[in-house]
């Protein structure tokens, strides 16, 4: 079965308080080795940056996957990561659905005209 999944990342104040290197540090340290990891194991994942009026700038990441333990797998370690633990940022949102609904192939036949 194939999922798809939207997490929010809000960075928060303590975040552009730190120079761009530090923040790319964290990043390098922190949180691509978890998502290079959830890659591996044959997730993909989109990153998005995204400004919303009135706010800071934030991420959000599309992803697609077939087992939903490396999603959680990935989830965890995002959440233990110093990026969150240490106030730089928090998970602002987080769902997960099935990238096709599961009635798609039922109904598909309904759309050409034969009796229910």
């Amino acid at each position: 079965m194939r999922f798809a999944a939207v997490i929010v990342v809000d960075y928060l104040n303590p975040w552009y308080e730190l120079s761009l290197d530090e923040r790319i540090t964290i990043e390098h340290e922190h949180v691509f080795p978890s998502i290079g990891e959830f890659v591996k194991r044959g997730g993909e994942i989109t990153p998005v940056r995204a400004i919303k009026y009135g706010r800071d700038a934030e991420s959000f990441f599309i992803l697609g996957f077939d087992e939903m333990e490396n999603y959680l797998d990935l989830v965890r370690e995002l959440r233990s990561s110093r990026l969150l633990t240490s106030g730089l940022a928090a998970i602002d949102f987080e769902t997960v659905g099935l990238k096709e609904a599961y009635f798609a192939e039922r109904d598909k036949d309904r759309s050409s005209g034969s009796p229910s």
